[in-house]
């Protein structure tokens, strides 16, 4: 048996009329259920899906108004088109107000009613798609943990789900309104962007009665392709937020714990080394430079590991700074001096500026400068010159640590700034966890960039670009 659209109800006492109009309505594949008495057809259809009923008006059990209305009690939203030989103002004023979408008069053509019944069947589907739609609407707005708002194109909220603003306090609300009430004007200032710009998707981070962190993300509605509203999602991120604090602080008493005995140790081992206890023979300084040496990598180690969690930390902010970049990289450079005297290499630093102080985060630029410097010189061989260049160009300040390595190919360096990149262990000693990949980031993070220029067997040159300005692309606390 062919599997048909769905059923079509026809009722009517005229036998005839109603075998009919079956037979003009077959091709548009729907199952024709035909009853002559309305009363029957309500007691045996409770339970049936009915996709459209055809009633005459006037028949003896019971006229097909009264018929209509009492089946629709049994099921809501079916449509009804009414059948009549005297379709008279009245009636079809009648059948409109009952919700009919259309009325059919005897005789009737074939054609015309046929096409007639078609396109209120398509109406039905589509009418029943945006019900399930619906339908599934209700369930997300009724079990999601985020607040789903809708509002209107002024963003006057239209429809809400009440999950983390409370109803009594927040109902009736503009969103702008609702953003004022907790004072947030960097989320006002980026949402009226926001409308202005041609993005259809935005999110922003605010707190709701001091003590609800919330991720807030607006897309904007379209209907037909035309603007019609926004949604908005507000998630509750306190508990995450609380976790990932709890983390930060449980890393930074390690790494702080780590270092303060280290710190100790390595000040003892430079006045030992220097003979402020009293004269070393060759042997016992090099032995006291060996364990010196070892003290100040794990220093720079546990800095490494605290600067790359908090970089991947969503708390991460920069700490600005007036300093001169003459005496960051001089303390950078005796920090790491004894590589150099170890692998006989010499260290060639060419600084062209005019000005070199401008605003900047001492701590991470240092360990940005560090980590390349010792790099240069893990990776060139005995002998070595390794270069370190700065100069103005335009309103940047150009750095460029150049070694005489093993290199980079062209096509290795396409994804040597991802996190996960192979050779980008090229950069990164076992245990340091700094790698070229949190280079970017804290350049970035300064609104600058960062490249690199470098052949097989030729040798490999970071080159940093950073602003003269104080503007940044993460948040900055002030010292």
């Amino acid at each position: 048996m062919e599997k048909t659209e769905g059923k079509i109800l026809i009722v009517d006492d005229n036998s005839l009329n109603a075998e009919l109009l079956a037979e003009t309505l077959a091709p548009l594949n729907y199952e024709m259920v035909v009853y002559s008495n309305p009363v029957k057809a309500l007691e045996d259809l409770k339970n049936t899906k009915i996709d459209l009923v055809l009633t005459d008006v006037v028949m003896p059990a019971m006229d097909g108004f009264f018929f209509a209305e009492q089946f629709l009690k049994q099921h809501p939203n079916t449509p009804v088109i009414y059948i009549s030989s005297h379709f008279e103002n009245e009636n079809k004023i009648k059948s409109y107000n009952l919700g009919s979408y259309t009325y059919i008069e005897k005789p009737f053509d074939v054609k015309t009613t046929r096409a007639q019944v078609q396109s209120v069947l398509n109406l039905k589907k589509v009418q029943d798609e945006l019900l399930k739609k619906n339908q599934k609407l209700d369930i997300i707005f009724e079990f999601s943990k985020s607040e789903i708002i809708i509002t209107d194109l002024n963003f006057d909220i239209t429809s809400q789900n009440n999950v983390i603003l409370d109803k009594a306090k927040y109902n009736g609300k503009n969103f702008f309104e609702i953003l004022a009430m907790h004072k947030n004007d960097e989320a006002i200032t980026l949402l009226k962007n926001f409308i202005k710009s041609k993005k259809s998707h935005t999110s922003f981070r605010f707190i709701i009665d001091n003590d609800i962190y919330t991720k807030t993300d607006i897309s904007k509605i379209y209907s037909n392709e035309c603007h019609t509203g926004y949604l908005i999602l507000i998630e509750n991120k306190t508990e995450e937020i609380k976790r990932e604090e709890q983390r930060e602080n449980f890393i930074e008493m390690l790494t702080h714990d780590l270092k303060t005995p280290v710190r100790a140790e390595k000040r003892a081992l430079e006045l030992l080394y220097d003979g402020s206890f009293g004269e070393l023979n060759s042997n016992q300084k090099d032995i006291i430079k060996e364990i010196l040496n070892s003290s100040r990598y794990m220093m720079r180690m546990t800095d490494n590991i605290l600067a790359r969690y908090k970089l991947e930390s969503e708390n991460y902010a920069l700490h600005l700074t007036t300093n001169s970049l003459k005496q960051t990289l001089q303390n950078c450079i005796d920090e790491v001096l004894y590589l150099f005297e170890e692998g006989q290499q010499t260290l060639k630093v060419n600084i062209d500026l005019d000005n070199d102080v401008f605003e900047y985060d001492e701590k991470e630029i240092s360990l940005v400068l560090t980590n390349l410097i010792v790099n240069a010189s893990e990776y060139s061989p005995k002998n070595a010159l390794i270069n370190v260049n700065i100069k103005k160009e335009g309103q940047n300040i150009v750095i460029s640590i150049k070694d005489n390595g093993p290199g980079i190919s062209k096509k290795e360096q396409i994804n040597i700034f991802k996190e996960h990149s192979s050779k980008e262990t090229r950069f990164k000693k076992v245990g340091s966890g700094f790698g070229l990949f949190i280079v970017k980031n804290i350049i970035e993070a300064h609104n600058g960039s960062v490249w690199i220029e470098s052949e097989e067997n030729k040798g490999c040159e970071i080159i940093l670009s950073l602003p003269c300005t104080k503007n940044a692309s993460v948040p900055v606390k002030n010292n």
